[in-house]
């Protein structure tokens, strides 16, 4: 089945667009998928090795992706001498093809494995891609990807030998390998550190760029980024130094945010060879370079606190990176773009992807918490436990009788009892009344 998705950046290139689906839907394969089109074959074949058995779907001996880029000319370089195409978007595409004489999938034994090549439509646009985006060692054309386990530490030799890799290959690896980490990050702050002891020019202030950035309000409870020693990068809460901690002996969330944030912060200054940064008009610390970055379940290890505000704060910070995520909290949708809350059929639909309507998507970003995760883009019947949906019922069976005036002593006392232990907030008392009017009550 074709689907088409207008993943369109605002006008000032950056963004937030979040998918959102069920378990199984294909929110990691869309991502996959899309990254791959983005770097094209050559890296595609790295990171997934020619395992590609299962990219196409049962009864079906082809599948193809394609992604629409418009470059920035300021930054997106196109090597040769072959004239630079003109402003218009680029075709980015890939196939998947099964051998000819393969039956589909065979009922015993390793699946067929399929053939992997362009398809951008034409091959001018496969020239042109192979001149940008493509190339061996693209210019610019920044694009990073990021899976589900962003461990600081640990990792396979292979998985990590993959993230050490140049241009798009190492920055897309913990997408396709979940046993990569993003432990280079804080090895880059090590280096800056270094550098910057031996005043080699810009390592001082790239330092210090980055910290200001770690301490902007993205860590919890106040911490900031306080300095980077041979042990690694230390964080305190602000105002006192005394308290001061190695990041790899914090939470699972504190490793993970920072994780990110820094190897984003890395891959850009590699990608350009500088960065462009200084501080919005709100005095806050920005990097503007432009660019693509994926991320496989954004709320992965965040307590929701996080999960509401990590968005906004990727998209202050980031103002001309285009951040498309998946995701299963209402508190990140809630940080979508208008038009950028995308929601994915559950494994049993029959309907391709779409962009929410105007009304869901009020309802998402401007309702609270409970009323996105009760709308028609989660699925989810009712907020509350199984245990408390039983007593609700009771609740409504006993006020029943006891608004009837049938209630024995012992079930008005069971009532009151109920009533004071289920404290109902308004969504879950419209619900109640509208039980109670469905009974005639």
């Amino acid at each position: 089945m074709e689907s088409r998705l207008p993943l369109t950046a605002p006008r000032d290139g950056g963004g937030w667009t979040v998918i959102a689906g069920r378990n199984g839907s294909g929110k990691s394969t869309l991502l996959r998928a899309l990254a791959l089109s983005l770097a094209g074959p050559p890296v595609a074949r790295s990171l997934v090795q020619q395992d590609f058995g299962g990219w196409i779907s049962t009864g079906e001996h082809s599948a193809w992706a394609r992604a629409y880029v418009r470059p920035d000319r300021s930054v997106d370089r196109f090597t040769g001498r072959d004239p630079v195409p003109d402003s218009g978007p680029l075709t980015l595409g890939l196939r998947w093809t099964l051998p000819e004489d393969a039956p589909g999938l065979p009922r015993y034994g390793a699946p067929p494995q399929p053939h992997l090549a362009s398809d951008c439509g034409s091959e001018d646009a496969t020239r042109t891609a192979a001149r940008g985006p493509w190339a061996d060692s693209p210019q610019g054309w920044f694009c990073a990807a990021y899976g589900p386990f962003r461990r600081m530490t640990g990792g396979s030799g292979q998985a990590q030998q993959l993230m050490l890799a140049p241009g798009p290959a190492g920055r897309m690896a913990s997408l396709f390998h979940e046993e990569a980490s993003l432990a280079e990050g804080v090895s880059w702050l090590r280096e800056l550190r270094h550098r910057s002891l031996e005043e080699q020019e810009g390592a001082g202030e790239l330092l210090d760029v980055v910290l200001q950035l770690l301490s902007d309000g993205l860590l919890p409870d106040g911490y900031r980024a306080l300095r980077v020693t041979a042990d690694g990068l230390w964080v305190a809460p602000e105002g006192d130094p005394e308290r001061a901690y190695p990041l790899r002996k914090m939470s699972d969330g504190f490793r993970v945010v920072a994780s990110l944030v820094l190897d984003i912060v890395r891959q850009v200054q590699n990608a350009y060879g500088a960065l462009d940064t200084g501080l919005d008009d709100d005095g806050h610390p920005v990097v503007r370079m432009p660019g693509v970055v994926i991320i496989d379940e954004v709320d992965a290890h965040l307590h929701v606190t996080w999960q509401r505000r990590i968005g906004d704060w990727l998209r202050a910070h980031f103002p001309r990176i285009q951040f498309i995520v998946t995701s299963h909290s209402p508190y990140v949708c809630q940080a979508a773009d208008p038009g950028g809350l995308i929601r994915l059929p559950g494994p049993e639909e029959r309907s391709g992807p779409e962009v929410v309507d105007d009304a869901l998507y009020r309802r998402v970003v401007y309702g609270s918490g409970e009323d996105a995760v009760l709308s028609e883009l989660f699925g989810l019947e009712t907020p509350y436990s199984n245990r408390a949906e039983e007593d609700r019922r009771r609740l409504v069976r006993l006020e029943e009788k006891v608004f009837s005036g049938e209630a024995s002593e012992q079930e008005a006392l069971a009532y009151r009892e109920l009533a004071a232990r289920l404290n109902s907030s308004r969504s879950a008392r419209v619900q109640e009344v509208a039980a109670r009017l469905g009974s005639g009550q």
